[in-house]
């Protein structure tokens, strides 16, 4: 079983819905779990768009846990079932490798019943590549590992046997795990429920649960595990980050905080790349929302979006919209009959709409994955957005049958390939420098939602 001190039995399952919306923006319930199958209650979930273009992630079910794939047009199936020995209970969705497998993680089952690390194609086929022991490598890892730049996996767990605090590992190609990193549990950092991301600077960024305050922290490591700075929350704000952070357009970290003290029902806040926290909004009325569990994500339009658990006409939840500079926006007060208690982060699909998940409720009580229209276009995105001249970009998108060109900041590559209708490659070409890749379609151009940086 997992201990009770572990993040995520403070949120244990909870509820499910959407509504009131404005003419301005559209939320639909695109696909409601069932009692059937073994696909129910996605938790802490980002959908994860697929080479083919369709939706990946996970839930907890009322058993062990499931991997789903899902149609943008709603169509769900199972993909995977879990049971108790190759892990039960897959909390964080599942990222796409640049070898077009999924990897995820449990935070329980295996041989030690402490979570594994996983690998499966979009076919089904599952593979654990690594059994937690719950000694050095950690314990209950709930978020899924994400690709550095090097092609290595990097992740955490949420705790560590005896003084052993959280962990921060990694995992090669060729099969080697390592725990790069070893928090103590005199610092309380014992609780680091969401995945790391990787800076400009190419280090790893990340939050905990607790904290040397209690309240929550920041971090920064490098891949080799060198601790570089540590911010922590001093609880007179908003404090206990669940969820990622993301790096914006304005090389400026964004976040959130769950919770706070006093009336402050959790916050957004902004990190400066010298390591300067500010807070951006404070969430305080249930109407507004409260206890944002999700991270955020920045659309093509610039704005950064999340959901709060709590709060909303019928407490629910609610999805909002942020600037930057902090101008605030409900967009979305959830019904039951949508989804209840949104606690995972947005994805942008490919397609222009934003999608997520709600732990529960929908029409048939076992949670939902909805979409959010706010009226952006199709644009292109990458599998990894860094690389030198000469390597391999995978770009994701749709309508990519026929391609023309594709420009890396204005360079035409010269060798490019269209794999289907949502998948291509192209190689870098000679004087490409870092900023936008355009590919030429014959429904028109298509440009990528963020610069693709350029590394020697």
């Amino acid at each position: 079983m997992r201990p009770s001190r572990l993040f995520v039995a403070a949120f244990a399952l909870s509820a499910m819905l959407l509504s009131s919306v404005s003419p301005a923006q559209t939320v639909r319930d695109l696909h409601s779990f069932t009692s059937n199958g073994n696909s129910q209650y996605p938790y802490l979930v980002t959908p994860a768009q697929g080479r083919d273009g369709e939706l990946f992630g996970t839930t907890i079910s009322q058993n062990y846990g499931s991997i789903f794939r899902l149609l943008t047009t709603g169509k769900e199936a199972d993909l995977f079932e879990f049971d108790d020995t190759d892990g039960y209970n897959p909390y964080g969705g599942v990222t796409l490798g640049t070898d077009g497998n999924f990897y995820g993680t449990t935070v329980g089952g295996g041989s030690a019943g402490y979570g594994v690390l996983f690998k499966i194609t979009p076919g089904g086929t599952f593979t654990v590549l690594h059994e937690f022991s719950g000694g050095s490598d950690g314990e209950y890892p709930s978020a899924a590992p994400i690709e550095g730049l090097d092609g290595n996996l990097y992740g955490t767990t949420e705790s560590g046997a005896g003084l052993l605090g959280a962990t921060a590992y990694s995992y090669t190609p060729s099969g080697t795990f390592t725990t790069i990193y070893q928090f103590e549990n005199t610092t309380n950092e014992y609780g680091i429920p969401a995945p790391l991301i990787q800076g400009f600077d190419g280090n790893l960024y990340g939050t905990g649960y607790y904290g040397t305050n209690n309240c929550g922290s920041i971090f920064e490591i490098t891949t080799s595990g060198t601790l570089l700075m540590q911010y922590n929350f001093d609880c007179t704000g908003g404090s206990n980050p669940a969820g990622p952070l993301v790096l914006a357009s304005d090389g400026n970290f964004y976040g959130t905080t769950y919770t706070g003290t006093g009336e402050v029902r959790g916050s957004v806040f902004k990190m400066s790349p010298q390591g300067t926290v500010t807070t951006v909004h404070t969430f305080r009325t249930g109407s507004e929302g409260q206890l944002p569990v999700g991270g955020l994500v920045q659309a093509t339009d610039g704005n950064l979006y999340g959901s709060t658990k709590f709060g909303g006409n019928q407490d629910y939840g609610t999805l909002y919209q942020i600037t930057t500079r902090g101008a605030y926006t409900q967009l979305y007060s959830f019904p039951a009959s949508t989804g209840e208690y949104p606690t995972g982060s947005l994805l942008q699909h490919t397609d222009g709409l934003l999608y997520g998940t709600a732990e529960f409720g929908g029409a048939n009580g076992y949670g939902s994955v909805y979409s959010l229209d706010m009226g952006l276009g199709p644009f292109i995105t990458f599998v990894r957005s860094t690389g030198g001249v000469g390597q391999t970009a995978q770009i994701l998108g749709q309508g990519l049958t026929g391609t023309t060109a594709v420009s890396f900041n204005g360079i035409a590559a010269t060798s490019f390939k269209v794999a289907s209708d949502t998948f291509l490659t192209a190689v870098v070409p000679s004087g490409a420098t870092t900023g936008p890749v355009v590919v030429t379609t014959p429904g028109g151009t298509l440009t990528s939602n963020k610069n693709f940086r350029i590394i020697q």
